[in-house]
């Protein structure tokens, strides 16, 4: 029997050797080692031959039968379930005449040759179904390595697909970040021709006003100049005919010659408007500042409102507008450029007209056209806002309307400038100009002024 403990303890050990990268359980491991303990001991027993040969054969069985088990049943061992079956031949002849030398010994001495020759080729089976195993062992490793080569390429490829994945993102951000910014140069490109373009008009602008304000001024010297002096000759006149006795028709002259005098002083204060305005005209083309002086800021948006509706309504397509007054009287005189304030006045007022005038045409016969136009004292600065009730500003053209010869007119009704020399006014008094608007509801312009400019 020393033969079934040496087959347990090279299974064991074999199973031992044979488990590479597996894990076994901490159970599966104890019974091995317990396993390979006890075979160990039963080869020294059966050497020394300690134990009665019945306890010793039994043993020995019930060993071999327990590794035979423990393969077939542990999940860790489930590749090495041939090997349960390479020693089985060799137990079954150990056992049949084990059992036949017990029980029946004359059978066995009768059948003895025959059980040695079937021992024999057990062993010739055993070692033939080892090394069977063996091979399927080894191709299931070389299985084992391909695969796990394959899951390391995979993951190599997968690694390398991330990176060249990351390198691609990375370079699109750089591309776009690099598109981005030569469009931020070819915008500020455009940009800039714009403004050169823009400038050589206002340049050429400057030029023609220049040329037309001294055309202009030369026959406006006259008429202030005559004017002036009709009315010197009309004084002498007059004391001409006080020295002549009184006659119907004498006051009759008289009282021509004073409507002829109230004409001339008519003639002489608008000729001399036309002459500070013409000087205006130079100052502003010439890039000069006209006079600043304290002005009741008020009294110059009544006037020149009024002036505007007056304008509107002796021109071509007048219309009705309600105009809301609404200014703070307890603002102080501001320094001010009168002239070219009057101006912003005018303008503000004249776009509101033509923007109602349009929503009149398209509206139905309920709207009513209004202008509001309010002041407030802000304690660091003076606020002035003029508001319509007219079709309002879309938002994406609201920032070019301060551009230069940007007009929302048709045809040539517009030129395009009169909000840009109001937007240059304004900022030339350390003001700010804010357009808020909501379509077919209101458009207001806000203006800024701050105190310590002022």
């Amino acid at each position: 029997m020393i033969l079934i403990n040496l087959i347990s303890l090279f299974l064991l050990y074999y199973l031992k050797k044979s488990r590479g990268k597996d894990t076994f359980s901490d159970q599966l491991k104890k019974l091995i080692n317990y396993g390979m303990i006890g075979s160990g001991t039963l080869i020294l027993m059966g050497i020394v031959q300690v134990p009665p040969v019945l306890l010793f054969d039994l043993l020995s069985f019930f060993l071999v039968g327990g590794i035979i088990f423990m393969i077939l049943n542990f999940p860790e061992l489930e590749n090495q379930k041939n090997l349960a079956i390479t020693p089985l031949p060799i137990l079954i002849v150990r056992l049949v005449s084990f059992l036949l030398e017990t029980i029946f010994p004359t059978t066995y001495e009768y059948l003895e040759n025959y059980l040695a020759a079937a021992g024999f080729f057990a062993l010739i089976w055993a070692i033939t179904m080892w090394l069977n195993h063996r091979k399927e062992m080894k191709a299931l490793e070389i299985e084992r390595i391909i695969s796990k080569e394959k899951e390391r390429q995979l993951f190599l490829a997968q690694e390398k697909k991330l990176e060249l994945e990351r390198m691609v993102q990375e370079r699109t951000s750089e591309i776009l970040q690099q598109k981005n910014e030569l469009q931020d140069a070819l915008d500020h490109l455009k940009s800039t021709q714009e403004q050169l373009v823009q400038q050589e008009k206002l340049a050429s602008l400057g030029q023609l006003t220049a040329g037309i304000a001294h055309e202009i001024k030369n026959p406006l010297n006259f008429i202030n100049n005559f004017s002036e002096l009709s009315e010197d000759f009309l004084f002498e006149i007059e004391e001409e005919l006080e020295k002549t006795p009184y006659t119907p028709e004498k006051a009759l002259i008289q009282e021509l010659l004073t409507d002829v005098k109230s004409n001339l002083k008519k003639i002489r204060h608008h000729g001399m408007r036309a002459d500070s305005i013409v000087k205006s005209m130079l100052m502003h083309s010439r890039g000069e500042k006209g006079e600043v002086k304290e002005t009741d800021l008020n009294e110059l948006i009544k006037e020149y409102s009024n002036l505007a509706f007056h304008g509107m309504r002796a021109n071509k397509n007048p219309i009705n507008v309600d105009i809301q007054l609404e200014l703070d009287e307890t603002l102080i005189p501001v320094k001010i450029n009168a002239e070219d304030f009057s101006r912003v006045i005018l303008n503000l007022a004249k776009n509101a007209f033509d923007a109602m005038r349009d929503k009149i045409n398209m509206a139905n016969s309920d709207y009513k056209a209004k202008l509001v136009i309010r002041t407030k004292d802000l304690k660091n600065s003076l606020l002035i806002e003029v508001e319509d009730n007219g079709p309002g500003v879309p938002e994406e053209i609201r920032e070019k309307l301060l551009m230069p010869f940007f007009t929302t007119k048709k045809g040539t009704e517009g030129t395009g400038l009169g909000l840009s020399i109001t937007h240059d006014i304004v900022k030339s008094h350390g003001g700010k100009l804010e357009i808020e608007s909501e379509v077919n509801q209101f458009t207001r312009f806000k203006i800024l002024l701050p105190k310590s400019s002022i």
